[in-house]
């Protein structure tokens, strides 16, 4: 939670596990913000959200911030593409064609 919340909010796992459960939609949004702007283990710490949550907020989430916004429009194409199985280009990540 500190990586997370860098130590501006006083929110412990139990109460972001139950924002994250039973939280409103606006809730749930900034603890999936907080997630993707901060967390150093991505794909295990958006795995509290189940999947029904998961899947509307990756159809919808926009990164409004311009801080850091490239690197977490990386991190949510990424999520994108595995979550919803849709091709997302993700500079520095495409298969290259091996030239012998």
């Amino acid at each position: 939670m500190k990586e997370i919340f860098w130590g501006d909010y006083t929110i412990d796992e139990e109460r972001a596990t139950e924002l994250i459960r039973h939280g409103s939609e606006y809730e749930k949004r900034f603890l999936f913000g907080k997630i993707l702007f901060n967390s150093s283990n991505l794909l295990r710490d958006i795995r509290y959200f189940n999947t029904e949550d998961l899947l509307h907020l990756l159809n919808t989430f926009e990164i409004r911030s311009s801080y850091k916004q490239a690197f977490a429009l990386k991190r949510l194409n990424i999520l994108k593409t595995l979550y919803l199985g849709r091709h997302h280009s993700v500079k520095g990540l495409e298969w290259k064609k091996r030239t012998t």
